[in-house]
């Protein structure tokens, strides 16, 4: 018998990244990650189809995705990342989005897939400083840098929910 090298899946599928968010439908934009490097990087992909509700009504003569949705993307991509490069969030934890840069270059419309290559700038404690480009055909659409935190719920204080 010889020793053959396995090498471990870098992949999600839309069920798996539902156990990384604790967005659930329609909050839920990133459909795959196609590869990861815990620590590195994560690229994910999502697919823009005409039959969402965002897009139906930005604009109704010429459906364009709306960036804040693309910054979502960006951060959930950003929020399977940190995870992967730290440990799960405990059942009592929430991660919260700090200050957030992009810079939008083209439209993204339906039939579009937007591949999201998320790195990771800096990991000091709790903090998790990301960047990454969005890419349609080759073509960047978008650039991003965010910074996330873990945070115990009961630390937010009196909860309105």
């Amino acid at each position: 018998m010889t020793d053959q090298l396995v090498e471990t899946a870098r992949t999600l599928g839309f069920s798996e990244i539902k156990q990384w968010l604790r967005h659930r439908h329609p909050m839920i934009y990133i459909d795959r990650v196609t590869d990861y490097e815990p620590g590195v990087r994560l690229v994910s992909v999502l697919s823009v189809s005409g039959a969402l509700d965002c897009v139906a009504g930005h604009f109704p003569d010429r459906a364009i995705f709306p960036g804040s949705h693309l910054m979502q993307a960006f951060a959930q991509s950003g929020i399977v990342l940190y995870q992967l490069s730290t440990s799960r969030l405990d059942d009592d934890e929430i991660t919260l989005i700090g200050s957030v840069k992009s810079r939008f270059t083209r439209v993204v419309v339906p039939g579009d897939q937007v591949f999201f290559d998320v790195r990771v700038d800096r990991l000091m404690g709790k903090a998790f400083f990301f960047s990454a480009t969005a890419r349609v055909d080759d073509r960047t659409v978008a650039l991003f840098k965010g910074t996330l935190t873990r945070t115990p719920v009961a630390e937010l204080g009196a909860q309105l929910w």
